[in-house]
């Protein structure tokens, strides 16, 4: 356990401080003393020995006995009625609902185009591989083509090579 350490801060005698509070400060005296924050009338303090810190032992703690208390709010649908539709002035209800009611369709509407977004996106690729493809298909045709016509200008040189040979024997 720790010793116990008090802090006494001694004033002047009572005699002086009694001469202290009679006197009066000129003008200039209390202009000095305004920028003590502490004291900013024109006495000084006057005050007896000063307790600042006491040690006063081992302290236990209160314990306070917690109380579960369970609050709740009804917040209901509000609905509109006909005086918010017919009033001059809506009531608060139906500037919440419209405003709901707005940042709902806007909302789907985000996600709507957030789809088309990308089923754009997954058009246009889809679209440059199809042009990929016609492209080979069409160089594959053209290959076909120029086999087609040196076979069949060999066939028709091998026919007539056979027709010759024929009429040879």
């Amino acid at each position: 356990m720790k010793p116990q350490k008090n802090i006494i801060i001694t004033v002047a005698p009572q005699q002086d401080q009694e001469n202290v509070k009679d006197t009066r400060k000129t003008f200039k005296d209390l202009q000095r003393n305004a920028t003590d924050k502490e004291n900013l009338i024109g006495r000084s303090s006057t005050a007896k020995d000063i307790k600042v810190f006491s040690d006063s032992g081992k302290v236990e703690p209160k314990k306070k006995k917690l109380q579960m208390i369970s609050k709740s709010t009804q917040t209901g649908q509000s609905y509109v009625t006909a005086d918010d539709l017919i009033s001059e002035e809506p009531s608060v209800d139906y500037w919440k609902k419209l405003a709901e009611t707005r940042g709902q369709s806007l909302d789907d509407s985000l996600h709507e185009i957030e789809k088309l977004k990308d089923n754009v996106h997954a058009l246009k690729e889809e679209n440059k591989i199809c042009k990929e493809m016609l492209e080979e298909s069409k160089t594959l045709v053209e290959v076909l083509q120029e086999m087609l016509s040196e076979s069949e200008g060999g066939e028709s040189q091998d026919n007539n090579s056979s027709i010759e040979q024929e009429t040879e024997v």
